[in-house]
């Protein structure tokens, strides 16, 4: 498996690499930081440029197969052995880090204030979804979480990412807000922690400080059946 770049450092925009296999327009690299689809995330877009020529291939969906990044580019033409530059579309990156964030946010709120688990999330750029384990559906409920959401971004909390020890972690089920059982096949776990309010298992790409994520807006809540609701917002701009 290659070395996830951005599992330590989300805010890395460019990194060389060399290109381990390449099966058309289906490439692994032996590090990457673009981030593949998963845990409810859009993937990562950018540019592959070969360095023996200068040719750009252009990102267009990275997801995780067989324990291997793979990355989909536009046209075929690496080889196996290439040395390579990319590039991280940044913009893409960035709004979708702040969705991330906004997110465990959210559901912080929901979990240590209110003891509401998260069944499921999806995160694009045009606006976030989160589903919930809540018997009673109450929309003007939900916009008080968002408002609440909303008060601890304005106290600016760091972000911290740092790893424990599978089985310390599993002693702390606060860390893990999923309804779901989480998988404990690893040796030391990754923690996404808003100092002073809230820690989660976490294997995303997430802002340094609250105040980055902007203003949580509330789209709508809706009722999906027994005990499940879901819950759509947006983000404003934090300029």
């Amino acid at each position: 498996m290659a070395d996830c770049l951005y599992m330590e450092d989300s805010y890395l925009k460019e990194f060389d690499a060399n290109v381990i296999s390449a099966k058309g327009r289906y490439i692994i690299l032996d590090k990457t930081s673009f981030y593949p689809n998963s845990g409810g995330v859009e993937w990562d877009t950018g540019k592959i440029i070969s360095k023996k020529d200068g040719k750009e291939y252009n990102v267009i969906y990275v997801g995780k197969f067989e324990g291997n990044v793979s990355h989909e580019i536009d046209k075929e033409g690496l080889i196996a052995g290439d040395e390579v530059h990319c590039v991280i579309d940044w913009g893409r990156r960035y709004k979708l880090m702040r969705y991330h964030t906004a997110a465990h946010l959210i559901s912080g709120v929901f979990n240590r204030n209110y003891n509401l688990l998260i069944t499921g999330n999806q995160l694009t750029l045009e606006k976030g979804r989160i589903d919930l384990n809540m018997e009673k559906f109450d929309s003007e409920f939900i916009k008080k979480i968002i408002d609440e959401a909303n008060e601890i971004i304005k106290k600016d909390l760091p972000v911290d990412i740092y790893y424990k020890d599978i089985e310390e972690a599993k002693k702390d089920p606060s860390l893990f807000k999923l309804a779901m059982e989480f998988p404990h096949e690893v040796k030391k776990l990754r923690i996404v922690d808003i100092k002073g309010f809230d820690a989660q298992a976490d294997g995303g790409c997430h802002v340094k400080s609250l105040k980055e994520i902007g203003k949580i807006i509330f789209l709508e809540a809706v009722n999906k059946g027994k005990s499940n609701r879901r819950i759509y917002f947006a983000l404003e701009d934090h300029e």
